[in-house]
């Protein structure tokens, strides 16, 4: 149970800090079993609302989480992303409820954890928390800003 708290938080808190980086407010809710797991905000207004999975490449999405994601999303009138780190199946109704998919394409580990499995020769799609790694997920999270989040509608929030 501490591996998979440890693990999934980790994800969040690196997300967290690279868009208040980019200069965004970042509200990561304290109780996030009902309800979202970000909130992203530009000055004072909601923007984004995401779903972060953090999960290893046996990981399945079941169809009562996925209904869940949605669920949580859905309550938001803004963007409404799920960031994942492994391809995942099951994907139907979260393009159609216009959830927008940012894959980071492996799990994120602390060192203990990447330490672990690489001595068992599982690291597949998993890499140590570092700072190329950070930069890794940083340069995934503003490809996301520019082609999606910023899409025009926007840029009345950026004028001074």
């Amino acid at each position: 149970m501490e591996y998979v708290k440890t693990v999934g938080e980790l994800l969040l808190t690196i997300l967290s800090e690279i868009l208040t980086e980019l200069g965004f407010r970042v509200i990561v809710p304290s109780q996030r079993a009902n309800g979202v797991d970000m909130k992203i905000f530009l000055r004072d207004n909601l923007i984004a609302v995401a779903e972060v999975l953090n999960w290893s490449i046996g990981s399945r999405l079941t169809d009562n989480r996925k209904n869940n994601i949605i669920k949580n999303l859905n309550k938001y009138n803004c963007d409404k992303l799920l960031i994942h780190t492994i391809p995942l199946s099951n994907l139907e109704g979260l393009l159609e409820n216009e959830i927008y998919l940012l894959q980071i394409g492996y799990q994120v580990l602390p060192d203990p954890y990447y330490d672990f499995f690489l001595t068992r020769d599982q690291i597949i799609r998993r890499k140590m928390d570092s700072d190329s790694t950070r930069r890794d997920v940083r340069s995934k999270i503003l490809d996301y800003i520019n082609n999606h989040l910023f899409a025009h509608k926007y840029l009345k929030f950026l004028m001074p």
